[in-house]
């Protein structure tokens, strides 16, 4: 009649011997992975974000000493000054996770340009480069848009309309074939940010480049620019 109680108390024994091999082997798994473990749970969490308004878009005035053509630096001994309007663009990158991410960058990798037929067409000529960091916080500057009229007197942009509008992106090496000079049209920009501990994310910025000036900010942002996050 003992049997029976016998045979429970070895099955038990199992058990337990089981559970603690179990609790063991976890023990030493936690051990063995604990910093990559740590790491995800405290990993950066990177979020961009754009808003058509003040601090992100904003208007300023530009000032340089380079001459024009037929200009002499100096004038009766005082500096002559190029001064124009200019609108700029910025994004705004956040970190939502529990450390701080490292060596962030902000990558243009396509540009494609909406068609008559309404597709988008990458354009093949653009060359892919890092955004550049705005002085202030974590705003990237996206690019700017300066007084046609006064363009001239900062930039070659020859061949390209005077009258017109150019959105100009803020890339840290502007290229020869002058990609990053987006004429009036309808245009989405592929951005990759990556940062040294931490997966990269996309995201899709459109662009609605119009051939319009407008000296008062508000109109500009309304009428002249349109900025949206598509993905």
């Amino acid at each position: 009649m003992s049997a029976p109680a016998t045979q429970s108390a070895l099955d038990w024994g199992n058990v337990s011997q089981w559970f603690a091999a179990f609790v063991m082997f976890l023990v030493a798994l936690v051990a063995l992975f604990k910093e990559e473990i740590v790491k995800r749970w405290r990993r950066p969490i990177l979020d961009l974000s754009l808003h058509v308004a003040p601090p992100d878009c904003y208007k300023t005035e530009l000032r340089d000493l380079r001459p024009g053509p037929g200009d002499d630096v100096q004038i009766r001994g005082i500096d002559k000054w190029h001064v124009a309007n200019c609108y700029y663009f910025r994004l705004w990158v956040d970190n939502h996770g529990k450390t701080r991410a490292e060596r962030v960058q902000v990558f243009a990798t396509k540009l494609h340009r909406l068609g008559a037929d309404g597709k988008f067409v990458e354009d093949k000529h653009f060359l892919p480069l890092n955004l550049c960091w705005s002085h202030m916080g974590k705003h990237c500057d996206l690019g700017r848009i300066m007084d046609p009229e006064k363009r001239a007197d900062f930039a070659d942009i020859e061949g390209f309309a005077n009258e017109k509008c150019l959105f100009e992106l803020a890339v840290e090496f502007p290229s020869a074939t002058r990609s990053h000079l987006l004429q009036p049209g309808v245009y989405r920009l592929e951005l990759k940010i990556a940062a040294g501990n931490v997966a990269p994310i996309d995201k899709t910025v459109e662009l609605t480049v119009t051939d319009k000036w407008f000296d008062e900010e508000e109109v500009m942002f309304r009428d002249g620019i349109g900025l949206r996050l598509v993905a």
